[in-house]
This record gives structure tokens, C-alpha cells and sequence, in this order.
């Protein structure tokens, strides 16, 4: 699965939205009459601060598509973090209980109660693994698949914002009072549009913090062990 294939598909009809404003514009351009040159000018101007906008767009999205991320397989590691291993050793931590161990009826004595003080922090060692690590690490990798899918969803939203807007200005290059109107209305939606996606990243850099600092939680290992092991 490619979370960015929508968008991928996106720009490719905002890269067509923005050659059809051009033609329209220069259609429309021919048909102004030399007495309203101010409106020809006024588009010039207009239209080389849209240029440099539209090259703002296509620049963001230069490195940005070669690493879109997998929320699929983030999400079945986490699964596996938490299923295969936190699961199965919460399971054995509960198996462990005072009545179940052959201590109880084969072995009595001195020896036999100093172990059996010992099991209550061997089970807390066990739900430790759980917690502190398998836990914390399918909690970064489920945060990670959520803000991915949420990035690029924002992304779409923003590019179909950009080509609504350069929609409207096409069809107000159609008429020659209404050319000036366009270059400004496809670099307001560009404008919109760049500051929603750079919202989008902002937010996708900071769960990517937060889970940096569940696997950095996680790379602490076990927090609970037996004074036994660590005497």
C-alpha cells in the first residue's frame, strides 16, 4: 500500500490544472485591446508571482515521495509487539502463580520459602517486558502508522483545495475583465494549500518525536527486575 498514490495522482491533474490556466490566460491575453494594457501588465505581474509559487509546490514534493512510508506494515509490527510478545509473556506472568509451581508440595523448607518470596518479583519482571518494552514499542509504531495516513490525507485535501482554486481561476481568465482576477486566485489557493500541507508535516514531526521517544523508552529494557538479578 502507498499512502501517497492519491496524491501522486493529484498532482498529476494539478500539473495539467496549471498548463490549462496558462493557455487560457494567453488565449485571453490576444484578446485584450491595446487600450487596456494595464490588464496586461496586471497579469504579467500576477502571473510571475504565481510562477514562483507553483515552483515552491513542486519543490516540497521533491524528496518528500521517496519516502511516504508503510502504515501496513507498521501496523502489523505492532501487532506482533504486542500480540506475539507482550501478549505471550503477560500470559506466562499470570501462569505463574504461588499454587501452580511443584515448590508447593515437593520441596518445604527454608530453601523452599526464599524461593517462593522470590516469585511475586520474577511475575513483575515478566509484566515488565510487556509494559516497558514490547508495550512502548507498538505504541510509537501504532502512533507512526496513524500520523502517516493522517499526513497524507491532509496532503490530498490540500492539493484538491490547490485545484478547486485553479479551477476558479480558470474559468476567469475566459474574459478579459476577469483575467487579472486569476493569477491571484490560483496563487491564494497555492498559498492555502502550502500552509495546510506544512501544518500536516509539523504534526507528523512531532508523533515522530513521541514514538522516537517510546523506542528510546523501550532501548531501557526491563525496569522491573528481581533484587536477586541485580544485587
Amino acid at each position: 500500500m502507498n499512502p501517497a498514490q492519491p496524491v501522486i495522482d493529484m498532482l498529476e491533474k494539478i500539473e495539467a490544472a496549471i498548463n490549462k490556466l496558462q493557455d487560457f490566460i494567453n488565449k485571453t491575453l490576444n484578446l485584450v485591446p491595446g487600450f487596456l494594457g494595464w490588464i496586461v501588465d496586471k497579469v504579467r505581474d500576477g502571473w510571475n508571482s504565481l510562477v514562483a509559487k507553483i515552483e515552491e509546490f513542486w519543490d516540497w514534493f521533491t524528496d518528500k515521495l521517496s519516502y511516504v512510508g508503510d502504515p501496513i506494515a507498521l501496523s502489523n509490527a505492532a501487532s506482533s509487539w504486542k500480540v506475539d510478545i507482550g501478549g505471550k509473556v503477560g500470559n506466562l506472568a499470570r501462569d505463574i502463580d504461588d499454587s501452580d509451581i511443584l515448590v508447593d508440595d515437593r520441596w518445604q523448607g527454608a530453601g523452599a520459602d526464599q524461593y517462593r518470596q522470590a516469585i511475586p518479583p520474577q511475575r513483575d519482571a515478566m509484566l515488565s517486558i510487556k509494559t516497558d518494552f514490547a508495550n512502548n514499542i507498538a505504541t510509537g509504531l501504532e502512533s507512526l502508522r496513524t500520523a502517516i495516513v493522517v499526513f497524507w490525507g491532509a496532503v490530498l485535501a490540500a492539493i484538491i483545495g490547490i485545484s478547486v482554486a485553479f479551477a476558479v481561476a480558470t474559468g476567469e481568465a475566459v474574459t478579459v475583465f476577469g483575467l487579472p482576477l486569476a493569477p491571484p486566485t490560483a496563487l491564494g489557493g497555492l498559498a492555502v494549500g502550502l500552509g495546510a500541507i506544512g501544518v500536516a508535516a509539523l504534526n507528523l514531526q512531532n508523533v515522530a518525536s513521541g514514538a522516537k521517544s517510546s523506542f528510546e523508552t523501550a532501548a531501557g529494557g526491563v525496569q522491573t527486575w528481581p533484587t536477586f538479578v541485580t544485587a
